[in-house]
């Protein structure tokens, strides 16, 4: 019997990533995946962990395979990097916690390995011309390497593909962070190896392994024939019009008025549409996952009149979700500044996607009076989250289930929204003491905080609310420096290990930034004196600047942060 072209396979991923050498042909695009993909994976892995599920099935990954020679990812690649940088910063976390033979274990078994006739330390999957040499320093480095430079590490990426990598990393070491918080320091490093276990066994995947390019076009195809790689947006589309009967054409009418007030969001609208559609769907049935969205509709929408029905309610809705991005958008006209203030502060500064449906459901349902008290404490409720960590999938599951509330009129008033969620919202005390601590690697949101307690030190009555200005107007800038000059008297370790602390951090003018730059305190006062920011020109109050100090500042900014993101309001 002859050798089949194609050769399929399930297994782990990671077990994909310990067989060997994997590589991206130089001609396939570059590293892809935005926040909400890196995201929505582990957030999805964390919930089959914790679920103890036996499997969560990643889908089909291809590799051509020519004879003698390393295979190529023909389809998978995002996946795979994205893993990878999982593993690595999993690895990282294992030497943190001293234990470094479970980081060399990582790091030897999924991400690196010596090439026997080179005797160099060669990645096990090596992406694209654009990617690589970005990926190998700034991703797979290890902080145990004797060649091991943190400057490297930290540098600013330049490509997007490599602002994408470095989004990636950091969002997969934020949420490793959150996974661990709620956890005993001493049970971290099992809680870590059950999640490397999992990617290497129960993360599965099926691979096909082809000959060539043309086995590899033909399995595309043959899953493309099958509905298998078609976007989800195309699977809702295609079965809300074979429902439709007699009444396709109206059916089609009004998927095109979605659709076209999709596309105004940019990004990629197939994405968008179906986040719509999910969101949408999410104000009346609750949470539910992207997975699971076409198998639900399937299951209730059975006919003709239920098919025109959903859809009709959904391109009357889409104007006002649409709505949600822009406080210019005609839908506010009838709402008040405040609200207008908050859908920008949101929508600009905070840019959370957790909480959209539950603003969509706001949006619609409330009356502009509530709204406007409801839309400020979702700001509060943001910062909050964004400061104390929002505790792996609870804050999905949450809004979306206050979303449901809000869709089908359970809840009508912010006070009912803000009693819903008084257990899981952070108290005045534990967002003070997360403020104290808080490390923020975001300009934009680093900028938000300061310009917002500034405005409350100056008895602003809406101090969340910051107005958009240039970031090249007004400008972040470290006390301390990253490379302090000799006459700080500073230890290397202790300026990086005050880059993220806000306490570190104050606003200038573009030109007093420039002027500063990593001159002494004692030169640097002179400038934060001259500063129309309050919370700027304070600083120069202190008469030496170091760990101590910084620390003292957040600390005295925390207190302040909890009048600035106020949970009260006038009911």
């Amino acid at each position: 019997m002859a050798t089949s072209k194609y050769q399929f396979e399930n297994k782990g991923i990671g077990s994909l990533l310990r067989e060997g050498r994997l590589t991206v042909p130089p001609n396939q695009r570059s590293y892809a995946w935005e926040d909400r993909h890196v995201e929505n994976l582990l957030q999805d892995l964390n919930e089959a962990i914790t679920g103890d599920d036996d499997e969560y099935f990643l889908g089909t990954l291809v590799l051509i395979e020519p004879p003698k020679s390393v295979p190529s990812i023909a389809d998978g690649q995002q996946r795979l990097a994205t893993t990878t940088i999982l593993l690595a910063r999993i690895r990282d976390r294992f030497a943190q916690l001293k234990r470094e033979a479970g980081a060399r274990a990582v790091d030897n078994d999924f991400l690196r390995n010596v090439d026997m006739e080179t005797e160099e330390l060669q990645p096990r999957i090596t992406l694209n011309l654009e990617d690589n040499d970005y990926f190998k320093a700034r991703i797979l480095a290890s902080p145990m390497d004797a060649s091991f430079d943190a400057r490297a590490r930290d540098s600013e990426a330049t490509r997007p593909s490599n602002k994408r990598l470095a989004r990636a990393s950091h969002i997969i070491d934020e949420f490793i962070d959150d996974l661990l918080k709620p956890i005993r320091h001493e049970n971290h490093p099992a809680t870590l190896v059950r999640w490397v276990k999992f990617l290497e066994n129960s993360a599965s995947i099926v691979v096909v392994r082809v000959a060539d390019e043309i086995g590899a076009y033909r399995i595309f195809e043959t899953l493309n024939d099958r509905g298998l790689r078609a976007s989800q947006a195309d699977i809702l589309k295609n079965y809300f019009f074979s429902k439709s009967g007699t009444r396709l054409a109206e059916a089609q009418m009004m998927w095109n008025s979605i659709t076209t007030a999709i596309e105004t969001l940019g990004d990629d609208e197939n994405d968008r549409l179906v986040t719509y559609i999910r969101h949408y769907w999410v104000t009346t049935h609750g949470p539910t996952k992207d997975r699971e969205l076409a198998a639900q509709i399937k299951d209730e929408i059975t006919g003709e009149t239920k098919t025109l029905q959903f859809l009709r309610d959904a391109s009357l809705a889409v104007q006002d979700y649409v709505a949600l991005w822009s406080s210019r958008h005609a839908k506010w006209t009838d709402y008040s500044a405040s609200t207008r203030q908050s859908i920008e502060t949101i929508a600009s500064h905070l840019r959370v996607h957790q909480i959209r449906p539950l603003l969509f459901a706001v949006a619609r349902h409330f009356e502009p009076v509530e709204a406007e008290k409801a839309f400020r404490l979702f700001v509060s409720w943001s910062v909050r989250f964004l400061i104390y960590g929002g505790r792996g999938g609870m804050l999905d599951t949450q809004y979306s289930l206050r979303a449901q509330d809000v869709g089908t009129k359970r809840i009508k008033k912010a006070r009912e929204l803000r009693d819903a969620m008084k257990t899981y919202v952070p108290t005045d005390a534990q967002f003070e003491e997360a403020f104290a601590g808080a490390r923020v690697s975001r300009p934009h949101l680093a900028r938000y905080y300061l310009r917002a307690i500034d405005k409350t030190i100056k008895a602003d009555p809406q101090p969340e609310f910051v107005a958009n200005e240039e970031a090249d107007q007004i400008t972040l800038e470290h006390v301390l420096p990253l490379n302090p000059d000799p006459k700080w008297e500073v230890e290397e370790e202790t300026a990086q290990a005050t880059q993220r602390m806000l306490g570190n951090m104050v606003l200038l003018r573009a030109n007093q930034n420039r002027d500063a730059g990593n001159a002494s305190f004692a030169d640097k006062q002179l400038v934060l004196k001259q500063s129309g920011y309050v919370i700027t020109n304070e600083v120069a109050d202190y008469n030496k600047w170091g760990m101590d100090e910084i620390r003292d500042r957040q600390s005295k900014m925390a207190k302040i942060a909890i009048r600035t993101w106020s949970l009260s309001f006038v009911d």
